[in-house]
This record gives structure tokens, sequence and C-alpha cells, in this order.
């Protein structure tokens, strides 16, 4: 176990990008850093021999460390530690990272399926991950210098989940000293019946939402940090387009792992699946410890 921040890292572009949040983050936490690299197959293939398995150990430490020193900022004070472990690569962020502050991954690696927007390792670590899970992608550092940094974005539907990422993602904003956009969507069909005089109707399902808004806010606050300045945000439309269209503004969004839609026995809702597939800012998936 761990207290450190856990980073995947396997050369590509996406986990340098995430391993330039991970330092990001470090930095604003005060903790250490794990690099790692799974090098195992899984049981899948002919096994490799000792000569050749020494090997491919030595390659991912080099390409681990020459990648790790590429990215540190600048007179950055961060600890790092670099792990090759000889497990596949979801399987070894998930057993580095058990009991670790988060896992940050990339949103793709050098998997052969290579033109999907999030890979495979990203997608387990973020359904089977007890601990958050980010996934980076965009501006790598979490802030361009070029602008001021902007709020973080979490996603409110009253679920357990949603409850611990609103806690999460308070936490996130009161370190980076942003605003909390605090975000609920109700989309109804109205029967055909109402269709030509709706106003009251919809007047009524948006003060709904809004009470159920501000009922999770107050669950709560007596988590959330001293100083934090929240928006509340009650949109009619799909979760997953109101937290995308609020993402365009925004430096990270956060959602549960699963909200109340759906079948409860998905370990990763449709919400939480679209944002890490369509998302440009970095998305952090939280589940309810």
């Amino acid at each position: 176990m761990t207290d450190d921040i856990v980073v995947g890292v396997d050369g590509s572009e996406g986990s340098r990008t995430a391993l330039a949040w991970g330092y990001a983050e470090a930095e604003r936490q005060g903790c250490g850093l794990r690099a790692v690299v799974g090098i195992g197959s899984g049981g899948q293939g002919p096994a490799a021999g000792r000569e050749d398995a020494d090997g491919l150990a030595e390659q991912a430490a080099h390409m681990l460390h020459q990648t790790v020193m590429a990215t540190a900022p600048v007179a950055s004070r961060t600890a790092v530690a670099e792990e090759v472990v000889d497990r596949p690569g979801a399987e070894a962020l998930l057993t580095v990272g058990h009991g670790a502050r988060m896992i940050v991954v990339g949103a793709r690696g050098r998997g052969l399926l290579h033109r999907l927007r999030v890979g495979s390792v990203s997608t387990s670590v973020a359904v089977h991950s007890s601990v958050p899970v980010v996934i980076a992608r965009g501006d790598a550092a979490g802030s361009a210098a070029d602008r001021e940094p902007r709020p973080v974005v979490v996603g409110i539907d009253g679920s357990p989940n949603s409850l611990a990422a609103l806690a999460w993602a308070a936490a996130q904003a009161v370190r980076r000293g942003v605003t909390l956009l605090a975000v609920h969507a109700w989309l109804v069909a109205l029967p055909l019946q109402f269709a030509a005089a709706p106003g009251d109707i919809t007047q009524e399902l948006e003060d709904q939402a809004q009470a159920g808004l501000d009922e999770a806010l107050a669950r709560v606050r007596p988590e959330l940090p001293a100083g934090l300045d929240v928006q509340r945000r009650v949109v009619p439309c799909s979760p997953t387009q109101a937290l995308l269209a609020a993402g365009r503004e925004a430096d990270l969004i956060v959602v549960g792992a699963r909200g109340h839609g759906g079948f409860t026995e998905l370990l990763l809702g449709s919400v939480s699946h679209q944002c890490m597939i369509h998302s440009p800012v970095p998305v952090a998936i939280i589940r309810r410890a």
C-alpha cells in the first residue's frame, strides 16, 4: 500500500500526459509519485525465457526512467519511485495503486487498437479501482500557463458515488484555488398531450431538480472544505451533455463511477464512460469507499 499518486507509464504520448498531470497533482498535494510500467503477459502466449524476460525488464526500466526524466518539471521537489511490474498493465496499476491517493492513466496507450480514444488499460483501471482514477488528457499539467486556472466540475445525481465525487471534487477545487461547479442534469420526455403547453410542468421538474441538487450539497456540507466557492447549475439535458458542456470551461471533470441510471451491477456507468471517451479535459472517476 502507498499514499503516493500512482501513474501508468508505457512510453506513449498518453502516458506522458498522465505523468505530467501526476507531477502537477503531487506538487499540489505534497506527496510522492510512483511511475509504474507493467510488462507481464497475463498468461497470454508462450512464456518468455529468463534471458528474454530480463531483457524486457531492462528495456522497460530504461524507457520508464527516460520518460520520468523528460517529463519532470524544472526544479520539481516531488519524490519519484520507478517500478517495473511483472504483470499486465491494468493489473500492475491496480496492484501497486491499492491504497494510493489516486491512479492516473493516459487516455490511450500503445495498444493495437490505437485509434480508440480510451484504451483498454484506462477503462479496466477505472472499472476495477477502489481509489480515485484520473484519465489525463488535454493540457498535461492540469492548467495552462497562459491563463487562469479554471473551475472543477462535478456531476451530482444524489447517488452515493456522486456524493463521494462531490466531496473529492471540493477538495480539489480548494487545493487549486478555484470554483467548484456542481452540475445536475434532468431530462424528461413529456407525454404528447402536454406538448402544447409544457411550461408549468417543466418548471416543476426544474424546481425538483434544483431541490435535489441543494439536498445533495446539504448532505455533504459537513465534509466540504472551508472557503469553498460553489456554483450550482441545473441543466435540462442529458447528464453526459451537461458535463461535457461544463467541462469546456473547466480544468477537471469529476464523476461518480455509477449514478442512479443503468443496471446496478455495472461498475462503470454510461455517463462516466462517455465522459472518459469524449471529454477534452482530465476526468476523475470516484467510487465510494
